[in-house]
């Protein structure tokens, strides 16, 4: 499940290419309009009148988590509207070093010698794409994946400081927001073409809501570890796709530095579960 929550995902490069007229802001505005809704039923068919008091429960953790993941998906558009899907998605996929980072500072757990070292591989690659990017204009959206890439390592943090409660409406209060967002950014111009808002229909009410879940279910079930080399498939994936559709090739130099980033992200995860078997 979470092997195919990751393959659905990693079309979003591809999707967003496919969009005809619309800008970086009105595709937020209308994916995440498209998904709340599709999330709103699942919470009411799981809480049913209980869904307010359980929307409440989440408290701060709850907030913050729902403001970090409205900012993450707002950085990825962005960032794809600056820089290639290859950039933007190896660029992302350094987000759980991040949150190794973040879980230090915020919830005092170590930092293993072997993340360290994989930090610094990431760091290296991420330096290699910014580097790339000074010299094609496109410096702007791998910078702005970076951030994309935090704040989705604060969303983490923010799921595990909540952990003793329902955290699931922490999607719902993220898509609100992303909502917002999207519409004040596209400055109240929320009207798309008839193909375009299909697209962002597809997208956010099908294959979005679908992978928040089918992942949320199967995530009790495996390893933390064995879900992070899973993941790997969609920022392995998403370039793929684009480059098979659009042309939209990456340069030697910025396949460096996302295989540095991929690398590092793989052989943390491959040693956590080593250190998970025994």
């Amino acid at each position: 499940m979470i092997a195919l929550s990751s393959l659905l995902i990693s079309v979003n490069g591809l999707m967003f290419r496919s969009i005809e007229s619309a800008s970086e802001w009105q595709v937020i505005f209308a994916r995440q309009l498209c998904f709340m809704p599709a999330v709103l039923i699942f919470l009411l068919i799981q809480y049913g009148r209980a869904l307010p008091r359980t929307v409440i429960q989440v408290g701060w953790p709850g907030l913050l988590g729902g403001v970090s993941l409205a900012l993450a998906n707002t950085g990825f558009f962005v960032a794809l509207s600056h820089t290639t899907v290859a950039n933007t998605l190896f660029t992302l996929s350094s987000a759980p070093l991040i949150t190794a980072v973040l879980a230090r500072a915020f919830l005092k757990e170590r930092v293993a010698r072997g993340t360290l070292l994989a930090i610094v591989f990431a760091m290296v690659g991420i330096a290699v794409m910014v580097w790339d990017g000074l010299s094609t204009d496109s410096v702007v959206g791998t910078i702005t994946a970076l951030g994309c890439a935090t704040c989705f390592a604060l969303f983490v943090i923010a799921l595990r400081i909540g952990k003793d409660r329902r955290m699931l409406p922490t999607s719902l209060i993220g898509a609100a927001l992303g909502t917002v967002i999207g519409l004040v950014g596209a400055d109240f111009d929320y009207a798309l073409s008839a193909r375009d808002f299909a697209i962002c229909f597809v997208w956010g009410a099908g294959i979005v809501s679908t992978v928040h879940i089918i992942f949320t279910a199967a995530s009790r079930y495996v390893l933390g570890a064995e879900i992070m080399l899973i993941t790997l498939i969609e920022f392995t994936l998403g370039p793929v796709w684009v480059w098979l559709a659009f042309g939209e090739k990456p340069s030697s130099t910025a396949l460096v530095g996302g295989l540095l980033v991929l690398s590092a992200v793989a052989g943390r995860t491959l040693l956590l579960m080593r250190a998970q078997i025994r």
